[in-house]
């Protein structure tokens, strides 16, 4: 009987001992290189839009280019460091840079927290793994309409992010990524409304590329596709071409 106490004991010691123990993930596993945010980094990227107004009786395209610099970091309320992006514009090419306004980013309790025109996103949460889901608006009003082409879309209603796809390769007109994330921020298709975005992010770059369909319609002529049938809203290609 003796015998039989002390195995019990030795063995339920054994288990606690290995359960006790935590794995402790390192940053490559934990995906925060998709991401990178350190003074100096700059991106620049090609900007594709078009923009319905007038009842759909008015298109435009637009060809622009957006330069995006991380500045200087303060340190907030909660002690996490948040970094200015300064950003610039240009219409062409071949034009000089314009600074256009100031956003911010920070990383605090495993996401990725971006501030875009005084809107709020999680762009990312860590793990990054394939089919992990947040409330990437989490800090938004669902309500809240943007201004597109003269009028107001609401647009952000039953967003739901979620990592499609990991460790894939992305090429960019000239530019190989051989390891990138696709995040799902919505994907909606109803009569009357659609919207689609999804964004890319390359190991140790960061965004390389952004689409978006956010367009509205009145539910006539649903066998043809959107860019026919929307009467307001716009189609947005956001692409990296240059990076440090």
């Amino acid at each position: 009987m003796k015998f039989k106490h002390l195995f019990f004991i030795l063995n339920f010691t054994y288990f606690i001992s290995c359960t006790d123990k935590t794995e402790v993930l390192s940053d490559e596993s934990m995906g925060f290189s998709y991401f990178p945010i350190e003074t100096g980094k700059f991106m620049t990227y090609r900007s594709d839009s078009i923009v319905y107004s007038g009842g759909g009786t008015k298109i435009d395209t637009f060809t622009s280019y957006i330069n995006e610099r991380i500045g200087d970091y303060t340190v907030d309320l909660e002690g996490n460091k948040v970094f200015i992006i300064e950003r610039y514009f240009k219409r062409n090419i071949q034009d000089n840079w314009s600074r256009v306004n100031s956003w911010s980013v920070y990383f605090s309790q495993n996401r990725i927290i971006r501030t875009e025109e005084n809107l709020k996103f999680v762009k990312l949460v860590f793990p990054a793994v394939k089919g992990k889901s947040w409330n990437g608006n989490i800090f938004l009003d669902d309500d809240i309409r943007i201004e597109a082409g003269g009028e107001f879309i609401q647009m952000y209603r039953n967003w739901n992010y979620r990592i499609e796809n990991i460790g894939v390769n992305v090429v960019l007109n000239n530019l190989n990524f051989d390891d990138c994330l696709t995040v799902r921020q919505v994907d909606i298709n109803t009569v009357i409304d659609r919207r689609r975005v999804y964004e890319t992010y390359a190991r140790g770059v960061g965004l390389v590329s952004k689409e978006m369909m956010i367009l509205d319609g009145d539910g006539s002529g649903i066998n043809l596709p959107w860019e026919q049938r929307a009467k307001k809203g716009f189609i947005h290609q956001f692409t990296l071409i240059d990076y440090n």
